[in-house]
């Protein structure tokens, strides 16, 4: 987490940490906190971070995949992402998800932002890439992954954000980097959600 953060002292005192559960990608860590001089119960997932790609084509379409999510029962509109092994620089997490997600590869890659989806209860840290020069190819999702590539222009994609079809953070992320440096106005239309 370092940079990503400002560090400072807690302000509690964590009087007990155990690892709850390992699992193959996250790991549950159950800490006893003295909040004040009262003892708190905190489940913390660790997850090693993660990158978001927004893949454009040259006519300003995007690339998504519709990818069924078992935590979700159903199928998800989403950008391609994937998670970061240890010790691998994000960027070329990047291009491998890309690659084995759709088959697409890029020859340019600019970052777009970077963010925290549930700092309540998750230590996982996401990197948006924004990929371009796009230049077909086999794709290698893993056996698990049920994924079809899905293109979209980008008011179409802004439109099923509105709409709610595409209700994936990372994805609605993504797509508003993308419609700011556009000079579209990603914000038009959401404001019916405050």
């Amino acid at each position: 987490m370092s940079g990503r953060t400002r560090r400072g002292r807690a302000p509690f005192r964590i009087l007990k940490r155990e690892v709850a559960y390992q699992g193959r990608v996250i790991r549950v860590v159950r800490e006893v906190i003295d909040a004040a001089g009262h003892e708190v119960v905190r489940d913390t997932i660790e997850h090693p971070g993660s990158v978001v790609i927004v893949p454009q084509l040259p006519d300003g379409r995007l690339v998504f995949i519709r990818q069924y999510r078992r935590a979700v029962g159903g199928y998800l509109l989403e950008l391609p992402a994937g998670t970061v092994t240890p010790g691998e620089p994000r960027l070329r997490c990047a291009k491998r998800e890309l690659e084995e997600e759709t088959g697409w590869r890029a020859a340019r890659w600019k970052r777009l932002g970077q963010f925290y989806p549930a700092p309540g209860f998750l230590a996982e840290f996401m990197t948006i890439f924004l990929a371009t020069g796009l230049s077909p190819g086999p794709s290698r999702p893993e056996p698990d992954e049920l994924i079809e590539p899905v293109t979209l222009s980008l008011p179409m994609a802004l439109a099923k954000i509105r709409s709610g079809a595409i209700c994936d953070a990372k994805s609605i992320l993504g797509a508003l980097f993308v419609a700011r440096l556009s000079s579209e106005e990603p914000l038009d239309g959401l404001r019916k959600f405050r």
